[in-house]
């Protein structure tokens, strides 16, 4: 009977430790996909879209009249955003994005599970003159997740080599074409 409290106990302290960032990230990924599915199927409303334009510098683009679907996400002042539509027009990058509320409330419910857990404190009024940064054994956790966030800042050889890259698979390296420079025309 001891053997299978103490297994009991142990679990339920694993699960503390470990288990629900994994759970977590498991439901992210499933509202994820289920959100891609109901993006890839139109099921969603015009007036929940947000425009987002990027300028950017390509020396030849093709202004496109319509949107292509796009996939992807950001985030913006804490708030995430999944990527519907995207196009070229003039000199910017549009981007139609649609606010991922779900996993926002997801990762919402971690940091608050993660504070009652960890018994942190969060107390803007209470300062102490012996203020430093306490060592964190979440902070130090969370920089090996996995994101699959895509920044926004294009510049031309981002753009321009998009499509140029491969992986060469016996030396593991990702490998990018340089963009080369025409020759120059000589007249005789």
């Amino acid at each position: 009977m001891r053997k299978i409290a103490a297994i009991l106990l142990l679990l339920v302290f694993v699960f503390n430790l470990f288990g629900y960032r994994l759970f977590v990230s498991f439901m992210v990924s499933s509202v994820d996909q289920s959100l891609e599915i109901s993006l890839d199927n139109n099921d969603y409303s015009e007036a929940q879209l947000i425009s987002i334009k990027k300028p950017i510098n390509l020396p030849y683009y093709n202004n496109a009249k319509d949107f292509t679907r796009a996939y992807g996400e950001v985030e913006m002042n804490g708030v995430h955003y999944k990527y519907v539509k995207s196009r070229i027009y003039n000199d910017s990058l549009e981007m139609l994005c649609i606010p991922n509320t779900s996993k926002q409330q997801l990762l919402e419910s971690k940091d608050k599970f993660t504070d009652v857990v960890f018994d942190i404190q969060k107390d803007a009024n209470k300062k102490s003159s012996n203020s430093h940064k306490v060592f964190s054994f979440i902070k130090i956790l969370s920089e090996f997740e996995r994101h699959t966030d895509v920044d926004l800042s294009l510049s031309y050889t981002s753009v321009a080599l998009q499509n140029t890259s491969y992986y060469k698979a016996n030396s593991g390296v990702l490998h990018k074409a340089t963009i080369e420079q025409p020759p120059d025309c000589f007249n005789s």
